[in-house]
């Protein structure tokens, strides 16, 4: 089917986009502790905020992900009560 294709390819985007996420979260959390180590502070809160937003972002593609499954799984069932009658 051309949307379970389609919410599959949608699937694979978050995830990678998700992972992508991750990495510069660690890039990030790892800028933030050398700046304490250095006695930065002047940045420390601006690398705290990116921090909060990538996880925000995150959040809303984890959500996104969900719905996404919610959807394949609904045709999925879809397709299998059709298959039945």
């Amino acid at each position: 089917m051309t949307v379970s294709n389609a919410l599959f390819n949608e699937a694979e985007v978050i995830k990678d986009t998700n992972s992508a996420l991750e990495d510069v979260q660690e890039t990030l959390a790892l800028a933030l502790a050398d700046s304490l180590k250095a006695g930065d502070h002047i940045t420390t809160p601006t690398v705290i905020g990116m921090l909060k937003d990538l996880e925000d972002m995150q959040l809303q593609y984890y959500d996104r992900l969900e719905d996404n499954e919610n959807v394949q799984g609904g045709l999925e069932n879809q397709a299998q009560a059709e298959q039945e009658e």
